[in-house]
């Protein structure tokens, strides 16, 4: 009773003091004397008892009565009227204008107390009858609104399968409003059919009332709306029970699965052909593949894996962007797929690679007609980017069952022969071969010993060194880097350095070789011995946008000074990206750093770049070395490379030297610098040491 309020109104302050003393304990009490504020105060207060006396001046009972009446916001309010008459016809009229008690003048304390305890009490139950009522009302909306919330369509029908609700997903798939569909039996609302036969099918709704249990709705079903329109529908039905356990309806919930198989067809699609060729991927052609050994298998006939790649694609993605580079590998998918037919399987394996799945009898392998034709194909001009395009490709070639016995062998073994064609000129081809195979085991071997060398900077580094061919004074080293073959020897740089490069470990290999470079060119000099290393950089370690970072963070590392380093580049790593190459080197000499440029003459031997780089050595290729005293053009070459570099005002370093003679020819051309094993093989760090303290004692190192 505490949570109830009780305002007295009455002219008179004994009786509101007197009332307010005998209720002091059974509520909230508030008190006005002021009939003419009466309104304004129960509105703001909006009792839960109003005791109300009849006969005041101003503003009386009953003109109050008239005004809550007509306010709703009041309707809960309690009114208990104080009179001193005994008038039927005024008892009347304030039932009439909603009072429901009397209280007499002279006021009986005790009956008073007793009459408003009563109605407190009832007014007490009426607010948990409301509050109960105001939770159940928001159950139930929080229920309706959850169901009409969710994606799935919701029906219930009582115990003789005639609908009750349905929720708004139900009516738009149904084509049925819940006003129209209400009563109706289900089977008469929902319309199933077998989606591939037509043929119509029990509703699981049904089911589940009749056998009491829930039944889910059968495969392949199909519900027709009221329009006309048709719906891959599943899902199940349940009976619905009482508290008492008795069934009483049934609850179906199911939804429109035409976007779920929409998608899973897109999916199975994607997952198995290739978005930009339309062509079948990796997955399906491993499948084909699968399936053609088989059948071969079974026949007794082959199957061969065609594995082409186009040659340097990849130059012509970097160079014109990749939506050229997609619109080329378009064309080509689009081209290649004109030779499926006969059972072959034209796939994109993925990049810039492709191939075909040729089965063809035990005793004929004529595949050489199909690859001329996919190479005349692929080389046929056409127009992209705008610019006209020529392109060609390396072609592997795998046969089941002469080389592979599953899709994986075929793949791996079409691969190493792909592999081999791409090291040969365009448009080569090569079938797997056991020689093959050996080569690239070695070649894994290869890869396996020098990824663990770069993972414990397990690297050597051999230092051969450069004199001065007229005083024979040591002015340099050039450093080599060496691979450990595990049995006391080394592997061939030939090996290790394309397996790196095409891996993507030079950068690693690099930069291990550089930083093992600068630590000894630094303990040199901090011994007083102070000799330049030349250090080689790869075409590839150009396209790392890091390289002149990594040169200037080794050097500040190493604390060595950069006029002791310099880098030995090839004419391919200049020209390969010309724009970037330049700006790359320029930061480079800044620091101090020496450029010489590596093997010339083997390459483009273009003037115009000797001028546009920041050059400051130039070497002779060991090949025309070599043959300068036997060939009269390679000895012009060597001549003309001398003469060049004077004139350029760059140094000059010949390569290979082996025999006396060539070092005196070399002389009397005017080159200053040699280096071959006739002056010093490649040294490990240790004889290395040795030789460049010997040469300063004997004071032949030059400072």
């Amino acid at each position: 009773m505490d949570n109830c309020s009780v305002l007295i109104i009455d002219d008179e302050e004994i009786n509101t003091l007197q009332l307010e003393h005998a209720l002091e304990d059974v509520g909230k009490i508030i008190t006005s004397n002021n009939s003419s504020e009466a309104i304004q105060l129960i509105e703001k207060i909006k009792p839960d008892i109003l005791v109300l006396d009849l006969e005041m001046p101003k503003v009386s009972g009953f003109d109050i009565l008239e005004v809550i009446q007509q306010k709703p916001t009041l309707a809960h309010v309690r009114t208990v009227v104080i009179t001193s008459h005994s008038d039927p016809a005024i008892e009347e009229k304030a039932l009439s204008l909603g009072a429901i008690d009397f209280i007499s003048k002279p006021l009986n304390l005790r009956l008073c107390r007793i009459r408003i305890e009563n109605h407190i009490k009832i007014r007490t139950q009426e607010k948990i009858l409301q509050q109960t009522q105001a939770e159940l009302f928001a159950e139930k909306e929080q229920l309706r609104v959850t169901i009409d919330s969710i994606a799935d369509a919701v029906i219930s029908t009582d115990n003789n399968a005639n609908i009750v609700y349905m929720n708004p997903v139900a009516q738009r798939l149904t084509g049925w409003s819940q006003t129209a569909a209400k009563g109706r039996h289900i089977e008469e609302v929902m319309k199933l059919c077998d989606a591939t036969t037509k043929i119509p099918s029990i509703n699981p709704l049904s089911v589940a009332l009749k056998e009491n249990r829930p039944v889910a709705m059968a495969l392949n079903t199909q519900l027709t709306s009221k329009q006309g329109i048709e719906h891959r529908v599943e899902d199940s039905a349940a009976p619905i029970f009482d508290s008492n356990h008795n069934q009483c309806g049934a609850v179906m919930v199911f939804q429109d699965v035409n976007e779920a198989l929409a998608m899973s067809r897109q999916m199975t699609y994607l997952s198995h052909y290739d978005q930009l060729t339309s062509l079948p991927n990796r997955v399906l052609l491993h499948d084909r593949l699968t399936q053609g050994i088989t059948r071969a298998a079974f026949n007794d006939t082959k199957l061969s894996l065609m594995l082409l790649d186009l040659d340097k694609f990849k130059f012509i993605n970097d160079a014109l962007g990749h939506d050229v580079g997609d619109e080329i590998i378009a064309h080509i998918g689009h081209s290649l797929d004109r030779f499926a037919c006969n059972n072959i399987t034209v796939a994109r394996v993925g990049g810039d690679e492709f191939a075909l799945v040729v089965p063809h009898s035990a005793n004929s392998l004529s595949l050489e007609p199909l690859i001329n034709q996919v190479f005349n194909v692929i080389g046929k001009p056409f127009r992209s980017g705008g610019e006209q395009h020529i392109l060609s490709a390396s072609l592997g070639i795998s046969v089941y069952p002469d080389d592979a016995s599953s899709a994986e062998e075929m793949l791996r073994h079409a691969d190493s022969a792909m592999y081999k064609a791409k090291n040969e000129s365009a448009n080569s081809y090569f079938y797997f071969s056991d020689d093959l195979q050996v080569e690239m085991n070695r070649r894994l071997e290869v890869g396996i010993k020098l990824r663990k060398a770069l993972d414990e900077n397990d690297l050597d580094v051999h230092y051969q060194p450069k004199y001065d061919v007229n005083t024979d004074t040591l002015i340099g080293v050039e450093s080599l880097v060496r691979l450990k073959d595990g049995q006391g020897g080394f592997i061939s740089p030939v090996h290790f350095i394309e397996y790196a490069e095409e891996t993507g470990l030079i950068f690693r290999l690099g930069e291990q070789v550089l930083e093992k470079s600068c630590i000894a060119a630094k303990n040199w000099l901090d011994k007083g011995l102070p000799i330049k290393v030349a250090v080689n950089i790869s075409a590839k370690q150009f396209t790392d946008t890091k390289l002149v970072d990594t040169v200037a963070e080794i050097l500040e590392r190493t604390q060595l000074p950069s006029r002791y380093l310099e880098l030995e580049v090839t004419e391919s790593a200049l020209i390969e990206n010309f724009d970037y190459t330049v700006s790359q080197l320029k930061l480079i000499s800044g620091m101090g750093v020496s450029i010489a440029l590596d093997d010339f003459g083997t390459g483009y031997s273009s003037l115009s770049y000797l001028r546009l780089f920041p050059l400051d050595v130039l070497k002779i290729d060991q090949s025309f070395v070599r043959d300068m005293l036997n060939d009269e053009q390679a000895l012009n070459i060597v001549t003309t490379i001398i003469e060049l570099a004077h004139s350029l005002k760059l140094q000059i370093v010949a390569e290979g030297i082996e025999t006396l003679e060539q070092k005196d020819r070399l002389q009397e051309l005017g080159c200053q610098i040699g280096q071959g094993y006739l002056l010093s093989k490649p040294l490990d760090i240790d004889k290395a040491n040795k030789l460049i303290q010997s040469s300063m004692v004997e004071g032949i190192l030059c400072p």
